[in-house]
């Protein structure tokens, strides 16, 4: 389970991508993940073990659950079988 010292990792692993603008957005959501295209991110900050994007106009929540995981410039590789 993500714990406060490996969201911290995380933090400072993306610290390249402090002020670059977002090209494109995938994923799972309910919410309208798509408003983040074309955003530029303003800082990058933990909370317990939620994990926030601030951008210009919201702030993305990404929390890991039991067994979150993340990818940095790499892509998911496809599961045989799997769509």
């Amino acid at each position: 389970m993500p714990e406060g010292p490996s969201i911290i990792i995380l933090k400072e692993l993306v610290q390249p991508f402090l002020g670059k603008k977002i090209l494109a957005v995938t994923g799972n959501s309910k919410e309208a993940i798509q408003r983040a295209a074309g955003q530029k991110v303003t800082a990058f900050r933990s909370w317990g073990k939620h994990f926030l994007i601030c951008l210009e106009d919201f702030t993305i929540k990404i929390h890991f659950m039991l067994f979150g995981s993340y990818l940095i410039n790499e892509e998911k590789p496809q599961r045989p079988g799997w769509v």
